[in-house]
């Protein structure tokens, strides 16, 4: 039987005392301390670096920090140069450029030191080619037109700020270093889109409407304006007057002097019509003429006289006792204003006629018309006068049934106002003639610029007219537009029409890749046809949408929408709210036509000179 092995510590070893082993052959002490020596040494070395590495590392993150700030400072004084190259015509934009870039320099400081500026050296002024096949512009630098600028900022010795100090990097014999940066700006050109209201409104302060006081569309009531009616009737046989137009009260204007053409025995202008004070009762410029009722008028009575009426005749066409139907009293009203002849067949008088005491159809020949107004008709202004629904009834009811050149040429305004029925393009109706004299402005303000800048033109009433396209002959615009008038084609406004129309002119073949796209959209009223070019009154919210629409979709394109509204019959809340979507401003003018006439100019003045600046180096 095999026993287990157990093993047995001797008691010997259990009681030997611990001893220390001697140190093997060739080692001593002095060795080790040797080697302690050696590990404080490398310590030091490698604390030197490390010591090096973080001065470097601190004075990198300086310079970094310092060259950000600067190419900051640069790009800001850039741009402030360029903007002041479109500065107003007559100004040195080139001193103003380098104030500029001088003073955005200063404003942005470089590690709390001025980044330096010499702005003759510092500022170069030059143009910016476009590329389109890089889709980048380059700077050419020296060319007699300025529409870039290269602005170079500097922390070096010769500079105000002088170089970027240097900290931990003094260990190495490095106590500053010297940093540029350059940039360049550039104004880029513009296609614009100017689209203009050609709604009927646009001659309604032209009105007698709006001489007292009335509601506009918006629901606002407003103070009667000095309506220009007189300069009106005084260009309407030409020719063109002198544009811009010198608005103001009758005794004012550049038609003060000047008589417009006579209608029948109609010569006379009368009483000025002054805002909310005329009355048409006491206007001996009017004469009253009612159906039904008796005419008492000796001017009228002698008219007929002198042209060859027995007393028999003009006591039978004063009379309204036969006034049985609207034409009677409309052929015989026709007669007593010098508008028609009547071949009554009367004793002793003109023969033809069947001898009744009735102003018939068949005994009536009306006068011609003049060659400018191919749409019309004398019965129509007769009417005109004698009915309850006209705006100029509504304005004041004492103009019912009374015949004279202010309810005339009142009635062409209103009933007559498209080009195929009355020419008025060349006549200053208010407010489309501010408007126009305003376009003529900002056009003049973008050629003074030379900043090879693209306009179009746009009309808007029912439908809308695509008329210039986009042409860097300038001109065309405002020339073309003063032969427009107030519902030249037809009247309402179709806002987003009209916006739809600049966004297809700005998107298509004439569009440039690398000009600034601008809708300058102008209207004095409120929308009301639908996107299917139906009439539905205001306040409708399909069509309110419908524009806000529009100017969503010229946003997402790129395209930036100026909104200019007039009068306080326009509905500011929304050309407010169109700029606001497509990015841009809203203006507006109201008052007296000479007060908007003042205003427009400014804000067309304004726009013209918005070109965007962008940095391209």
């Amino acid at each position: 039987m095999m026993g287990r092995i157990r093993r047995v510590r001797s008691s010997s070893a259990r009681e030997s005392p611990r001893r220390t082993l001697a140190p093997p052959a060739g080692r001593s002490r002095t060795g080790r301390r040797s080697r302690r020596g050696g590990v404080v040494v490398q310590v030091a070395v490698f604390s030197t670096v490390m010591l090096g590495m973080g001065a470097l590392a601190v004075d990198v993150g300086a310079m970094y920090a310092a060259r950000a700030e600067l190419q900051s400072a640069v790009d800001a004084a850039a741009l402030a140069a360029a903007s002041n190259l479109a500065g107003d015509a007559g100004v040195d934009t080139r001193t103003a450029a380098r104030e500029a870039a001088n003073k955005y320099a200063r404003l942005n400081r470089v590690l709390n030191s001025y980044g330096g500026i010499d702005v003759v050296r510092d500022v170069e002024f030059g143009s910016a080619a476009y590329d389109p096949h890089s889709g980048g512009f380059t700077f050419m630098a020296g060319t007699p037109s300025s529409d870039a600028v290269r602005v170079t900022v500097r922390r070096t010795d010769d500079s105000e700020g002088g170089p970027i100090p240097l900290g931990f990097a003094n260990i190495f014999g490095f106590n500053r270093a010297e940093l540029r940066a350059r940039a360049t700006a550039v104004l880029i050109p513009r296609d614009i889109a100017v689209v203009i209201d050609l709604s009927g409104s646009m001659s309604f302060d032209s009105q007698l409407y709006h001489y007292k006081q009335f509601t506009g569309e918006v629901g606002q009531v407003r103070s009667g304006v000095q309506v220009n009616l007189r300069d009106i009737w005084a260009a309407l046989n030409g020719p063109i007057p002198d544009v811009p137009y010198v608005p103001g009260g009758e005794n004012e204007t550049q038609y003060a002097t000047d008589t417009g053409p006579s209608f029948g025995y109609m010569t006379t202008w009368g009483n000025e019509v002054v805002p909310e004070v005329y009355n048409p009762v006491t206007d001996p410029g009017l004469w009253f003429m009612p159906n039904g009722s008796n005419t008492s008028n000796s001017t009228v009575n002698g008219l007929l006289r002198a042209n060859g009426y027995t007393a028999d005749e003009v006591s039978i066409l004063m009379s309204g006792s036969r006034d049985s139907t609207r034409d009677v009293w409309s052929n015989r009203v026709g007669v007593m204003l010098g508008l028609a002849t009547w071949k009554s067949g009367r004793p002793g008088g003109r023969s033809g006629g069947d001898g009744d005491a009735v102003v018939e159809n068949a005994e009536i020949t009306w006068v011609g018309y003049p060659t400018w107004a191919p749409g019309w008709r004398w019965t129509d202004y007769i009417s005109y006068v004698g009915n309850n629904s006209s705006r100029m009834f509504a304005a004041n009811s004492n103009f019912r049934y009374r015949f004279g050149l202010k309810t005339l040429t009142n009635w062409a305004l209103e009933s007559k106002p498209s080009n195929s029925q009355t020419k008025f393009a060349g006549t200053p109706q208010q407010p489309l003639q501010a408007v126009k004299d305003a376009v003529r402005a900002m056009t003049d303000v973008i050629k003074d610029l030379d900043s090879n800048d693209h306009l179009s033109l746009e009309i808007f009433a029912t439908t809308t007219r695509h008329e210039i396209d986009l042409t860097g002959d300038l001109d065309r615009v405002p020339d073309r537009l003063y032969l427009r008038q107030a519902g030249h084609y037809n009247g309402s406004t179709n806002i987003a029409g009209g916006i739809q129309a600049g966004i297809v002119e700005l998107t298509g073949g004439r569009s440039r890749m690398a000009a600034h796209k601008v809708i300058v959209l102008m209207s004095d009223g409120k929308p009301n046809i639908d996107d299917d070019g139906n009439y539905v009154g205001n306040n409708s919210a399909a069509v309110y949408e419908w524009c806000r629409d529009r100017a969503r979709a010229a946003r997402d394109l790129g395209i930036r929408i100026y909104t200019v509204s007039v009068s306080s019959d326009a509905d500011m809340d929304l050309m407010a709210q169109i700029a606001g979507i497509a990015n841009g401003q809203h203006f507006h003018a109201e008052g007296t036509p000479e007060e908007y006439s003042d205003q427009l100019e400014d804000i067309f003045r304004t726009l013209g000179g918005k070109r965007p600046v962008v940095l391209i180096e």
